[in-house]
C-alpha cells in the first residue's frame, strides 16, 4: 500500500483553525488516498497577509516523505502554483508528488510554473520599485503630497519614505545596515561554514538546520535554525 504525506496551506490563523479552506483541502486529500494508500503525516502552512512569507512546513513534509518513501500530496495546485518557494521546494525535493486537482502535474510542469512565478515576482518587484522611485523623486523636489491628497508625515523632522510611526530604532537604520549586521554576525559566519560545506555534499536545507541545531549553533538572535534561515545564509556562499 502506498504511503502519503499531506501538505496544506491556508492564509490565516482563523482559517487554519476553523475555516472551510483547510477542511476542504483535507477532504480532497482523504478522498484521493482512500482507495490508494495510507496517510503517514500532515503538515499545515499558516500565513497572514501582513507578514513575510516563510515556508517551514513544506520542508518538513518533504523530509518526512523522503524518510518514509512516501508520496507528497497537495489538495490544490492552483493556489500554490504561483508560489515561488513552494514550486522550487517541490521541484528540488526529490520526492514523488501528486496534486488532487491536477493528477497529471509532473516535475516539468512544476518547473514551468516556477519560472512563471519568478517572472511575475520580478515584474511586481519592479513595479513597486518604480513607484517608490517616483515618490522619492517627488520628495527630492520638495513635493510632499500623497496620492490621496494628504501630506507626508515627517520622520524625525525629515520627510522620507517609510512608515511615519517607525518600526523601532533598529529598523530605522535601514535595510542595508540590517543586512550588514546579519552578514557580519559571528553566529552567522560560523554557521555559514557548515552550511556551505553541507550543501556541497547534497544535504537539504532541513537536514542542515537539524545538524546546526544538534551542534548547538544558534541564529544571531540566539534561536534555533530553520530551513528558511539556512537557505538565506546559503545564498551568501554564492556571493
Amino acid at each position: 500500500m502506498k504511503k502519503y504525506v499531506a501538505y496544506y496551506r491556508v492564509s490565516t490563523q482563523k482559517q487554519g483553525n476553523s475555516g472551510l479552506g483547510l477542511q476542504a483541502q483535507k477532504n480532497a486529500v482523504a478522498n484521493y488516498i482512500s482507495d490508494n494508500g495510507n496517510l503517514v503525516g500532515e503538515f499545515t502552512e499558516i500565513e497572514t497577509g501582513t507578514r513575510k512569507k516563510k515556508r517551514v512546513e513544506i520542508y518538513k513534509a518533504i523530509e518526512l516523505a523522503k524518510a518514509n518513501k512516501a508520496i507528497l500530496v497537495v489538495a490544490k495546485l492552483d493556489r500554490l502554483a504561483r508560489d515561488v518557494e513552494f514550486t522550487s521546494a517541490l521541484f528540488n525535493g526529490s520526492v514523488d508528488f501528486i496534486c488532487c486537482d491536477n493528477p497529471n502535474a509532473n516535475k516539468l510542469s512544476i518547473q514551468i510554473l516556477s519560472v512563471i512565478a519568478e517572472h511575475e515576482a520580478d515584474v511586481i518587484s519592479k513595479r513597486i520599485k518604480d513607484a517608490l522611485q517616483v515618490k522619492k523623486d517627488k520628495i527630492d523636489k520638495g513635493i510632499y503630497i500623497n496620492k490621496d491628497g494628504s501630506t507626508m508625515t515627517p520622520i524625525d523632522g525629515q520627510v522620507r519614505l517609510g512608515n511615519p510611526n517607525g518600526f523601532g530604532n533598529y529598523q530605522k537604520l535601514g535595510v542595508q545596515k540590517i543586512k550588514e549586521n546579519a552578514l557580519n554576525n559571528k553566529n552567522n559566519i560560523q554557521a555559514m561554514d557548515v552550511i556551505c560545506s553541507a550543501r556541497k555534499e547534497g544535504m537539504t536545507f532541513q537536514a542542515i538546520a537539524d545538524k546546526l541545531n544538534k551542534l548547538q549553533y544558534t541564529t544571531r538572535k540566539g534561536k534555533k535554525f530553520n530551513p528558511i534561515q539556512v537557505q538565506r545564509l546559503y545564498k551568501k556562499c554564492e556571493d
